[in-house]
Parts: C-alpha cells; structure tokens; sequence
C-alpha cells in the first residue's frame, strides 16, 4: 500500500512540475482539432459561435461561411494518410497548422487555424502546402 501511496505523489509532483507550456499545446491541439472536425463536418454554426467580430465580418453569415467551406471541403473530398499538426502558443495569437493529404487532391494542404487566447478563431487559413514543409 505504502509503495502505491509514494508512486502516485511522485506521479502528482511530476505532473505539478511540468512546464505550463504542455497544457497550453495540448489545449491548443484540443481546439484545432475540433474546430477542424466541426468544418470538416459541417458544423458551421459551432464555427460561428467561436469566430472573432472581425472573422463574422470577414464571412458575412454563418450561411456564407458554409457555402465557402462546403465547397472547399466538398472538393478536396476526404482527409487521408498521415496527418503532420503543429501548434505555436505565443502571443497575442495561438496558431494550430495541420498539413495532410485528401483524396480529391494532388497536393498536400495545409489548415491553419489562430485563436486568440479565449480559443475564439480570429484566422482561417487553407492552401497547399508548400514543397520541402510538412
């Protein structure tokens, strides 16, 4: 009993002592991640819900949104293979970029969500990747 008892306050002093950082990245993953999954499943309301004024400025409406993001979906068609994420937490912007490949599409792309430090999407960025980064 006594050695599960010292292995398990190592355990809590380890996860105490871990840099903030790896909460941050994993929070930012967590949200690119279902932002991602909301646009790939048409959930634009969800989206709508967490743009910033300026990105609502930017679509219009939450019809407008889809209509874009419908057809930039519908035509890469299913995201497939090896899927490379990459986070940058540093301020004033939290940038989560995602590159993989689709099934409709010759080139790999890239996905690249900011949020501001509430998580509400403030840029939304989709576009080949470029040759030589993943």
């Amino acid at each position: 009993m006594r050695g599960r008892t010292v292995g398990f306050a190592l355990a809590v002093a380890a996860l105490a002592c871990r840099p903030a950082g790896d909460s941050q990245t994993s929070s930012l993953l967590q949200q690119g991640r279902q932002y991602t999954a909301w646009l790939y499943g048409s959930q634009y309301e969800k989206l709508w819900n967490r743009f910033s004024p300026d990105m609502r400025q930017t679509f219009g409406s939450v019809t407008d949104l889809a209509t874009f993001a419908g057809q930039a979906v519908t035509r890469l068609g299913r995201e497939q293979g090896q899927v490379d994420e990459k986070v940058d937490a540093e301020s004033p912007l939290r940038i989560y970029s995602r590159t993989s490949t689709f099934d409709r599409s010759h080139h790999k792309m890239l996905l690249e969500w900011s949020m501001a430090e509430d998580g509400a999407v403030t840029g939304l960025l989709l576009r080949p990747a470029l040759e030589g980064t993943d």
